[in-house]
């Protein structure tokens, strides 16, 4: 049985990782929580315990805000990669609680953008 503080939902998008010592990697999102987020697996595989920076977009009522989170790699399987966020501040985590629990939010539009090229 899986513990969570937060509900995990599905959403397609894209993030950039700054991976030290690789370059930057652009990968789409499976799911997002308060918590944290999972990519499908890029070509390589990220050791568990890895710190990245992630940058990705949410928008919330036709408003666009932009998120660099620091988050260290919790999961990695062949197909996904799942990410805890580092301390994400406080204005991340309106904007992610408002796409979440929002009755009003259409999670599929809530991420700008649209995923990865492959």
């Amino acid at each position: 049985m899986e513990h969570r503080w937060s509900i995990r939902k599905p959403i397609q998008g894209c993030v950039t990782l700054a991976l030290p010592p690789w370059d930057k990697i652009q990968a789409d999102i499976c799911d997002i929580s308060l918590g944290g987020l999972a990519i499908t697996s890029p070509h390589r595989l990220i050791p568990i315990n890895t710190v990245a920076t992630l940058s990705f977009s949410l928008e919330r009522d036709g408003c666009m805000s932009y998120h660099r989170l620091h988050a260290q790699v919790a999961h990695c399987e062949n197909t996904r990669i799942g990410f805890l966020f580092m301390e994400p501040g406080n204005e991340a985590l309106h904007a992610l609680r408002d796409m979440l629990y929002s009755p009003s939010s259409k999670l599929a539009a809530s991420i700008a953008g649209q995923p990865c090229a492959a």
